[in-house]
C-alpha cells in the first residue's frame, strides 16, 4: 500500500507541475490532489526537492527503458542515432513527461550541473558513450558537461517543434535533420 501511495503522490505531482509549475505548486496541493495527508508526502519525500528529483529520475528510467543502444558492436554514430531516435519518439509519445522535463532544464533551481548528474544516473550509457566516441576518433574532444548539453538541449528544442508542427516529427528527412545536426556539431573535424 505505502509503494501506491508513493506512486500516487509522483502522478499528482507531475499532473500539477505541468499545469502550475514546479515551484508554483505547494506541498499540500500535490497532497491533496493525491488523495493523501501532507504528512505522507513527507513521510515518502524529505523535501520538495527530494520528490521533483525522484520524479525526474523516474522519468528518465523509463525513458531509458527505450534508449539503450541496440548492439554495443555498431558504431558509435549508430548507436547514438537509436537512441536519438528512440528519445524523439518517447518525447512525442509521453508529453506530459516531456513538459516536466523541459520544466525542469528552465527551472533556476535547478543548476545545469546537478541535470548532468541526474542525467548521468538515468542514462548512464550516454556518457560511455560519448567517452566511447571521444577514444575512438569520432566525437570531438571536447568537455563531458558541453557534450551532454548540447544533447540535452538539442533533444528538448526538437520534440518540442515536433510536437508543435507534427508534419515535421513525421517526415523521415527532417528527423534523420535533427540527428545530423546533432552528430555534426559533437562529430571530429577532419
Amino acid at each position: 500500500m505505502s509503494q501506491n501511495k508513493k506512486q500516487q503522490l509522483l502522478d499528482a505531482a507531475l499532473t500539477l507541475f505541468t499545469q502550475q509549475g514546479i515551484q508554483a505548486t505547494a506541498t499540500a496541493k500535490i497532497a491533496k490532489e493525491a488523495g493523501v495527508a501532507n504528512g505522507t508526502l513527507f513521510h515518502h519525500f524529505a523535501s520538495k526537492q527530494v520528490l521533483v528529483e525522484t520524479l525526474y529520475l523516474s522519468i528518465k528510467a523509463d525513458m531509458a527503458t527505450t534508449l539503450t543502444p541496440p548492439d554495443t558492436s555498431l558504431s558509435v554514430q549508430a548507436q547514438l542515432q537509436h537512441i536519438w531516435q528512440a528519445a524523439i519518439s518517447w518525447g512525442l509519445a509521453h508529453p506530459q513527461q516531456f513538459q516536466f522535463l523541459r520544466q525542469m532544464a528552465n527551472d533556476p533551481q535547478y543548476l545545469l550541473s546537478q541535470q548532468h548528474a541526474m542525467l548521468s544516473q538515468a542514462l548512464p550509457f550516454l556518457p560511455q558513450l560519448i567517452e566511447q566516441g571521444q577514444q575512438q576518433g569520432e566525437l570531438a574532444d571536447w568537455p563531458q558537461p558541453l557534450m551532454l548539453n548540447t544533447c540535452h538541449s538539442l533533444f528538448l528544442s526538437t520534440v518540442s517543434l515536433f510536437a508543435e508542427q507534427p508534419a515535421l516529427a513525421a517526415d523521415p528527412a527532417s528527423r534523420q535533420a535533427a540527428f545530423d545536426m546533432l552528430w555534426y556539431g559533437m562529430a571530429r573535424q577532419a
